[in-house]
């Protein structure tokens, strides 16, 4: 990203929901902020990589109140994203031109990221592909954004079993200060 470059020109776009008004609730994050007790606290551990962003939308009207969710258009960013938070939990898109760079991507998670779980989703023309994405290692498939609520229950499950991270000395301290509670009214 440049120096003065917009929120758009950001790989990935981090963003915290609410499922009663996600149009007005959304907020933008520079990879670069400073630290922030309410990131900390609640860490992006959702990650979906598809093209479109309506997985993403669906399953935010699954998920309870406050889940961060990260949405990346490419296989790469996905992975930096990952890299970032490696016991985060995966929903990826299957599409035809990413097919055997997911596959493998996802059956090396194992080695990789042993911590990390990941469930696909797919238009319905790639129904027939379920197997060898369950057979790489996904936990969950599905080919219909109205059939997201098992996903989510899935995600929620291994969402709740990732311990918080501890805080810095750092990022105590910058919670603790008076002016922050006021800069986020």
């Amino acid at each position: 990203m440049s120096k003065g470059g917009t929120k758009n020109d950001l790989p990935i776009r981090w963003g915290v929901f609410s499922r009663r008004n996600s149009r007005t609730r959304k907020h933008i994050l520079p990879e670069t902020s400073p630290p922030d007790a309410a990131s900390n606290a609640n860490p992006v551990r959702l990650i979906v990589c598809e093209r479109t962003g309506r997985w993403a939308v669906g399953l935010r009207r699954e998920l309870a109140d406050g889940v961060p969710v990260c949405e990346t258009r490419s296989l790469a960013h996905c992975w930096e994203a990952l890299a970032e938070t490696p016991a985060a939990f995966l929903v990826l898109e299957l599409r035809p031109a990413w097919l055997d760079d997911l596959l493998k991507r996802v059956a090396a998670m194992a080695r990789e990221f042993p911590a990390a779980e990941v469930a696909m989703v797919a238009d319905r023309s790639l129904a027939d592909h379920e197997w060898l994405a369950r057979e790489a290692g996904a936990v969950h498939f599905t080919c219909s954004p109205r059939q997201l609520a098992p996903l989510a229950v899935i995600a929620a499950r291994h969402l709740a079993t990732i311990p918080v991270p501890q805080q810095t000395l750092t990022e105590r301290i910058w919670a603790s200060l008076p002016w922050k509670s006021q800069s986020d009214a």
